[in-house]
C-alpha cells in the first residue's frame, strides 16, 4: 500500500523561506513532505477523488503565493491542512468520513514509516474493520469526525489543530478530548452489537448440529438465555429503553462529553461468556479507535498531480490562474492562517460579544422602565373609558346661599354667571324721559341670555398603552368662550381656544409627545371660560416605546 514520502524531514521555516524567495525546490520539498497527508484528508473529507485532485493542486498553488505571509512559520502544516479545509466546506464534505471499502487496512498507521507495530492476524478481517469504522463514525456530528480525523490519523496536536481549524489551543483540545470519548464510546457500541449477533448466531448453530441430545438442549438454553439477556432496543441503534440518569451539576459544563463517559453499556453476562471464548470476538474486541482511524486504508496520490502542481507553479503564461487560485482562498486571519467559513473572525467574534452585551443592557433598562411604571397592572392598549361629568359649581354668595348658576328656585333666580342669586344688571340708557325713576327692569323669561357653564369630561385622562385620547367640551345654559393651556410641552391639544354655542360640544386629541422610550409622567389641562372659572383635568401616563 502507499505510504507517505520516505524523503527527509526538511524545517517549516527554512520551506517558508524557500517559498518566499520564489525557490521550486522549496515548492518540490513542501509537496513531497505534505501532499500524500492534504490528499489524503481532502479525500477523506469530499469523497471524490477527482475533487480532491483539485483541492490538493489549488492548496499548494497558494501556499507557494500566501503561506509565507503567516506570522508563526513552524505553523506550515496547520496553513496547509486549514486552505484545504477551507476550500472541502466551500465545495461540500460528506456526512461520514470516506475511506475505499474494497482497500485493505494497513499494517501500520498512516504516519510511521517503521516497522508494523504488531500482527495483523490479531484484528478481523478488513471488511468488518470497514464496517466497525463507519458504523463508529456514523454517530459522531461531522464536526467531530473531522477532529478525530486530523487528531488520531494526522497527529495534530491541539495547537496547530487549533490553527488549522481556527480555534484556540483551548478549545481545540477540549473537541480533541469530547471527540475521543464520543469515538471511543460509538466503537465500543458497534463491538458489544457484533458481539451479540455473533453469540446468537453460535448458538443457533450450535442447536443445529448434530449431537447428543443433552448437548443440544445445553445449546438451546444458551441461546435462550442469551436472546434474553439482549436489552430492548429503539431502531438500529440499539438504545436502552430506560430513562438515562440524571445529569450531575458538573455536566453542565461539557454535556456531551459528560454524559457519553456516564452512559452505562449494558453488560449482557452471557455475551460476555462467548466473547470471552470466541476467537473472532476476541481479535473484534482488541480494536481501538485511534488505532482502527490510524491503520485506515490510505489513498493513492496520483503520480500526475505533482507535475501538474509544479507546472501551474513555474509556467510564466499562467500567473492570472494562479492569482485567481489565490483568490478563491479566502481571506487570511490576522495571524496570516486561512480563515474558515463556518467559524466567525476574532473581528467578528468581538462585535458579537459587544452587540449581546449593548442588546442585554438595553432589555435591562427597558425591563427597570416598566417596573418602575405606575398602574403597570392595569394597562391596556385601547383608549381608556371616559369618566363621568365634572361641572364645577359656583361659589355661594354673599349671604351664603349655593345659587344655581341656571337661576333656579335654590338660586333665588334671574341669576347670571358671575353673579349667582341676584337679578340681571340692566344696562342704562340716555333717554332717561322715558324711564325717569331709573329703576331697574324686572326680570322676566323674555330677558336676553347670558354667558353659559362650561363643562369638561373627563377630569381625568389616563395614557397607557396609547399616545392619545379625546376630551370634550360642552356649553350649558348659553354660549361659552374657552382657552386651554398645558402643564408640559409633552401634551399637545388639537385647539387652545374656541367658541360653542348654547348646548354646543367640542372635542379635542390630546397627544403626548415622547421619544423613541418614554418615562412614566402626570401633568394637567386647564381650561378657562370667558367669566374666568378654571377646570383642570389631570393627565398621567405610563412608560412608552416608539
Amino acid at each position: 500500500m502507499p505510504r507517505l514520502s520516505p524523503s527527509a524531514h526538511v524545517a517549516d521555516r527554512k520551506l517558508v523561506k524557500g517559498l518566499n524567495e520564489g525557490d521550486e525546490a522549496a515548492l518540490a520539498a513542501l509537496y513531497d513532505e505534505y501532499g500524500e497527508r492534504i490528499h489524503d484528508y481532502v479525500l477523506s473529507m469530499s469523497g471524490d477523488e477527482k475533487v480532491a485532485a483539485d483541492i490538493v493542486h489549488d492548496t499548494f498553488i497558494d501556499a507557494a503565493r500566501r503561506a509565507p505571509r503567516m506570522r508563526d512559520h513552524l505553523q506550515l502544516g496547520s496553513w496547509l491542512y486549514g486552505a484545504a479545509r477551507r476550500r472541502c466546506v466551500r465545495r461540500g464534505r460528506v456526512k461520514i468520513l470516506f475511506w475505499d471499502r474494497s482497500a485493505e487496512f494497513s499494517d501500520v498507521p498512516f504516519l510511521s514509516r517503521g516497522e508494523p507495530e504488531g500482527p495483523v492476524g490479531d484484528w478481523p478481517p478488513s471488511d468488518e474493520l470497514h464496517g466497525l469504522l463507519r458504523a463508529g463514525l456514523a454517530r459522531l456530528e461531522p464536526v467531530d469526525q473531522e477532529v478525530s480525523l486530523l487528531a488520531f490519523r494526522h497527529g495534530l496536536r491541539p495547537s496547530r489543530l487549533g490553527a488549522a481549524l481556527g480555534l484556540s489551543p483551548r478549545r481545540a483540545a477540549l473537541r480533541v478530548r469530547r471527540a475521543r470519548t464520543e469515538l471511543e464510546t460509538a466503537l465500543q457500541k458497534e463491538v458489544d452489537r457484533a458481539n451479540r449477533a455473533c453469540a446468537v448466531s453460535g448458538a443457533s448453530d450450535a442447536s443445529g448440529a448434530t449431537a447428543s441430545s443433552g448437548e443440544r438442549e445445553d445449546a438451546r438454553s444458551t441461546a435462550v438465555a442469551v436472546l434474553a439477556a439482549r436489552p430492548p432496543t429503539r431502531g438500529d441503534r440499539e438504545e436502552p429503553l430506560d430513562p438515562p440518569p440524571p445529569e450531575r451539576p458538573i455536566e453542565r459544563t461539557l454535556p456531551r462529553l459528560l454524559r457519553r463517559r456516564a452512559e452505562a453499556v449494558p453488560v449482557d453476562p452471557a455475551t460476555e461468556r462467548h466473547a470471552a471464548g470466541c476467537p473472532a470476538c476476541v481479535r473484534r474486541g482488541r480494536v481501538t479507535a485511534a488505532a482502527l482511524l490510524g491503520r485506515a486504508p490510505a489513498p493513492m496520490l496520483p503520480a500526475a498531480l505533482r507535475h501538474r502542481v509544479m507546472h501551474t507553479a513555474t509556467d510564466p503564461e499562467l500567473a492570472g490562474y494562479r492569482a485567481d487560485i489565490a483568490a478563491r482562498g479566502g481571506a487570511l486571519t490576522p495571524a496570516g492562517l486561512p480563515s474558515q467559513p463556518d467559524v466567525p473572525s476574532a473581528f467578528t467574534r468581538r462585535w458579537l460579544v459587544t452587540g449581546g452585551v449593548m442588546a442585554a443592557a438595553l432589555a435591562t433598562a427597558i425591563v427597570a422602565v416598566l417596573m418602575m411604571s405606575p398602574g403597570l397592572g392595569a394597562w391596556t392598549p385601547f383608549r381608556p373609558a371616559p369618566q363621568p361629568d365634572v361641572t364645577h359649581e359656583r361659589p355661594p354668595d354673599a349671604q351664603g346661599r349655593g345659587g344655581d348658576p341656571t337661576g333656579g328656585p335654590g338660586g333665588g333666580g334671574g341669576g347670571t354667571p358671575g353673579h349667582p342669586g341676584q337679578p340681571p344688571v340692566v344696562p342704562q340708557t340716555d333717554d332717561r324721559t322715558k324711564n325717569p325713576s331709573h329703576s331697574p327692569r324686572p326680570p322676566s323669561s323674555q330677558a336676553p341670555a347670558g354667558p353659559g357653564t362650561l363643562v369638561v369630561n373627563p377630569a381625568k385622562v389616563e395614557l397607557y398603552g396609547t399616545k392619545t385620547a379625546q376630551v370634550t367640551l360642552a356649553a350649558k345654559s348659553g354660549p361659552v368662550t374657552w382657552t386651554a393651556v398645558t402643564s408640559t410641552n409633552q401634551l399637545a391639544l388639537s385647539e387652545t381656544r374656541g367658541d360653542m354655542r348654547p348646548d354646543g360640544t367640542t372635542t379635542l386629541t390630546l397627544t403626548l409627545r415622547t421619544a423613541i422610550i418614554g418615562l412614566p409622567g402626570k401633568g394637567s389641562l386647564t381650561f378657562t371660560d370667558s367669566e374666568g372659572a378654571r377646570h383642570t383635568v389631570n393627565v398621567v401616563w405610563g412608560t412608552t416605546i416608539l
